[in-house]
């Protein structure tokens, strides 16, 4: 398997998902794009181990086709690998977002109270 494909997807995928959610945090959207990213990531992983339990199309053997990956290898090796990162990154999405909403509300309390 030429892992530079693999690797460049997964930096790609990164990329974009880091662009939107910072394009839906200016738009106060950061929560919805955040739990969006979260069940988009899971239903792959999903999917991609699903296909691997299954050997669909020899998705189980990404890791030792060597010379022969078809493409089903190269999606099942991507599928596989990039969700649990995209789950990481929307759960520190959902620290940002929570963490903001705590300051607000504290900052609004001591308006009030002092």
């Amino acid at each position: 398997m030429s892992t530079w494909v693999v690797q460049v997807v997964v930096v790609a995928l990164f990329a974009l998902s880091c662009g939107a959610l910072a394009a839906a945090w200016t738009r106060g959207r950061l929560g919805v794009a955040a739990i969006a990213l979260f069940v988009a990531a899971l239903a792959t992983w999903v999917a991609a181990f699903a296909a691997i339990a299954t050997e669909f199309h020899g998705a189980n053997n990404f890791a030792t086709c060597e010379t022969e990956c078809s493409t089903v290898h190269y999606v099942s090796a991507v599928a596989f690998i990039v969700p649990p990162l995209l789950i990481s990154l929307a759960a520190f999405a959902m620290l940002v977002i929570r963490g903001s909403r705590w300051r607000a509300r504290r900052a609004t309390a001591r308006e009030n109270h002092g």
